[in-house]
């Protein structure tokens, strides 16, 4: 005759495997274990976010420090840009401009001093129908007005006797672009 396996439960009478208590030190040892890898994976999440963050900021930091290093150098090459136009075409106009003020500034100087020698004004051709207009402005000096070719239309000289006072604002122009140059030279020595 044949036998054939039987697959039945074992009966209830035979001992278990694990007791009661044992099944429950195996659960409480197995929710130990399980609670303490959660905290180790929380953990380990937290320290990955914390690097990410940390390495997030940094990128933010070196971008913001280039961004202000690029805007600075735009700035200020901006800055001496304008700064030698203004040299170039502004500051020579204003101070052409200015001119007929200083004389007239130290013409009426003179007239207060009450002198009775005529005052000789030198200036060049260019400039002589401008401050004709100025010494007609002050009453009661006499001033004789010359041509001076060398000069330009930023110089003028007022002689009074032995007195001489010069006015020259083409020594004012090329002291302030002497003055630019010898910073954007020290710009240039700092860069290299």
């Amino acid at each position: 005759m044949l036998k054939l396996e039987v697959f039945e439960a074992a009966p209830a009478d035979e001992d278990p495997l694990l007791d009661a208590e044992a099944a429950e030190k195996l659960r409480e040892s197995a929710y130990e274990q399980g609670y303490g890898a959660g905290w180790q994976d929380a953990l380990a999440q937290l320290r990955d976010e914390d690097a990410l963050r940390q390495s997030a900021a940094l990128e933010a930091l070196q971008a913001i420090s280039f961004t202000y290093n690029e805007a600075h150098a735009t700035l200020e090459a901006s800055f001496m840009s304008l700064t030698r136009t203004l040299l170039e075409t502004l500051v020579p106009e204003v101070l052409r401009l200015s001119l007929p003020g200083l004389v007239l500034e130290s013409l009426q100087q003179a007239a207060s001093r009450d002198t009775r020698v005529p005052l000789h004004l030198y200036c060049a051709p260019q400039v002589r129908a401008t401050l004709e207009q100025v010494v007609a402005a002050v009453p009661g000096l006499e001033v004789q007005l010359l041509d001076e070719p060398s000069y330009s239309e930023a110089q003028v000289s007022l002689r009074l006797d032995d007195q001489q006072n010069n006015i020259d604002l083409d020594s004012v122009l090329a002291q302030l672009q002497a003055a630019f140059s010898r910073q954007l030279d020290l710009k240039a020595r700092k860069g290299a």
